[in-house]
């Protein structure tokens, strides 16, 4: 009887995981992520802050920009993203009513200056 108990348990506990893989799969490895955190400054082409900016990143493992921050009223922004070793890129949109939608790209998260400004210029 012992015996069977046992069996039983551990079938149990094996089943558990088995369905706990199913749902969410390989946990990540954590160790092949890295973590790129930046204070970027958003001003005009005279060099005046602008508040309001919005601030979208995403990593080579993202198809859209997932939204990071606003600017505050000294044109400062806090970007915070996850990136995997394989593609050290990082893709960030700044975008703000009135201006042009600029694009910049961080090539290797590993080596860039962690902040920055950004100039935008007028929309039409």
């Amino acid at each position: 009887m012992k015996l069977l108990h046992n069996i039983l348990r551990g079938s149990t506990l094996a089943t558990a995981l088995f369905v706990f893989q199913s749902c969410y799969g390989m946990p990540q490895n954590v160790n092949d992520t890295l973590f790129y955190e930046a204070t970027v400054k958003v001003t005009d082409g005279s060099g005046k802050a602008i508040a309001g900016v919005k601030a979208s990143a995403r990593n080579a493992d993202m198809t859209t920009f997932a939204e990071q921050s606003v600017s505050d009223a000294d044109g400062l922004l806090r970007i915070s993203i996850a990136v995997p070793e394989s593609a050290r890129a990082v893709d960030i949109r700044f975008e703000a009513e009135g201006y042009a939608v600029k694009d910049t790209t961080i090539e290797d998260v590993t080596s860039p200056e962690p902040d920055f400004t950004v100039k935008l210029q007028k929309g039409k």
